[in-house]
């Protein structure tokens, strides 16, 4: 049984008449997190993968470098409770050894984010997230009521699997706003890719740190917001 949607009686108005149907929605869950005892935020999402959530997340807003920095973890019903080994600051450096990723690689990337996403197609209430290590071809995928959340789990994921952060794509569903595209940056994931648009300030970001950015990507092309560390091979350059 699926817990992230639901089956609910809905009045449905169609050419001027009122029926009643069924629909499908999207289930909402709620996890706060509290780190070294003091509070630091509340999750609004599709329960499921909730360790790979708290560790992206982490991961992700610069909390911890690597996974070492988390010294417990617990999580009971709505709560999640992280003790860190110590302060940390966000260091973006990294090093990257894969320097072209081509462009039919990431229609594939893309093309196992759309297979992955049967919630979004019973509901069209979910975004999508792919993490792709680009030496191995391996990959999660995961679905989410938010953005947000489903970038943290599949960054999550990478750091609790020992993924090559530094050598993988993070291709979303959803818009390259300035905030989804430094997450990708305190994972030091090299290329950030989307099917749909980025903002100016996801670009500004993008820009002064170096990363490959990718919007709109689809068969017949995609926007180049900037080229960074990983080249884009194309048939012609």
């Amino acid at each position: 049984m699926n817990s992230n949607i639901e089956t609910i009686d809905c009045t449905r108005i169609r050419n001027g008449s009122r029926i009643t149907e069924k629909e499908v929605v999207a289930t909402e869950s709620k996890l706060a997190l509290y780190v070294n005892d003091e509070f630091e935020t509340q999750f609004l999402y599709s329960s499921g993968f909730d360790e790979h959530l708290v560790y992206g997340y982490l991961l992700s807003s610069g909390k911890i470098s690597n996974i070492s920095d988390i010294d417990t973890i617990q999580i009971t019903n709505q709560d999640c409770r992280v003790n860190l080994t110590k302060e940390h600051r966000l260091d973006s450096d990294y090093v990257n050894h894969q320097k072209v990723v081509s462009f039919v690689k990431l229609l594939e990337i893309r093309d196992l984010l759309l297979e992955s996403q049967q919630n979004h197609r019973a509901t069209r209430g979910f975004h999508g997230a792919i993490l792709y290590e680009l030496a191995t071809n391996r990959r999660f995928t995961c679905e989410d009521i938010g953005r947000h959340n489903a970038v943290d789990k599949v960054i999550g994921c990478g750091l609790q699997e020992g993924y090559d952060l530094s050598n993988s794509v993070l291709l979303l569903s959803g818009r390259l706003l300035s905030n989804i595209v430094s997450k990708g940056i305190h994972s030091k994931i090299p290329v950030i890719a989307s099917m749909t648009v980025a903002t100016s300030g996801g670009i500004r970001e993008a820009k002064k740190n170096n990363r490959t950015l990718v919007g709109s990507l689809s068969n017949d092309g995609c926007w180049l917001y900037h080229e960074g560390v990983v080249k884009v091979q194309t048939s012609i350059q």
